[in-house]
């Protein structure tokens, strides 16, 4: 039986920011590492629908371009419940879009982490909006991104080899 892809979902409000940043950062790490390449689909929505069908903010693609991070990211989305539920891995930015995504998510399978709680586990930290920003934090956000993105490339590789073992 081959192994089940797992569905990673990155999340903020609009989707133009945060969320594609982290998307393009996560697929980036996992098409890199050999045990997850073919086993991890990342995608990333908002919990508002102000932006379906927009590509990111230039300035958080500046930022990607900037790190060396030349992928697209998806146009924006709208993480409703069926969204959601497809879903394995939830990481959202703040706390507010956890309680927004425990609000939707109908699926008891699926699991919401704060990105921060990655770097900093129990602090409760939000990965900060910067899109009211300049250069300097998009490239800041990026930054705490990336330490996250690594920590959690670490848990899907521990789950994508425990379901090779199960199998």
């Amino acid at each position: 039986m081959p192994l089940q892809s797992i569905h990673v979902a990155t999340i903020c409000t609009g989707n133009i920011c945060r969320s594609p940043m982290a998307e393009v950062l996560l697929r980036h790490l996992v098409a890199e590492d050999a045990l997850l390449k073919d086993h991890v689909n990342v995608t990333s929505a908002g919990t508002a629908n102000w932006h379906v069908g927009s590509p990111m903010d230039p300035r958080a693609r500046a930022a990607l371009d900037r790190a060396g991070y030349r992928a697209a990211g998806s146009l924006g989305t709208f993480a409703d419940t069926a969204y959601l539920d497809r879903q394995d891995l939830v990481v959202v930015m703040t706390r507010e879009h956890r309680d927004d995504v425990h609000f939707r998510l109908t699926n008891a399978a699926t699991e919401v982490v704060l990105w921060r709680n990655l770097i900093e586990a129990e602090r409760d930290l939000d990965v900060a909006d910067p899109y009211y920003g300049d250069d300097a934090e998009f490239d800041e956000c990026l930054a705490i991104l990336s330490a996250g993105g690594e920590r959690l490339t670490s848990v899907l590789r521990s789950r994508v080899d425990q379901h090779a073992q199960d199998v």
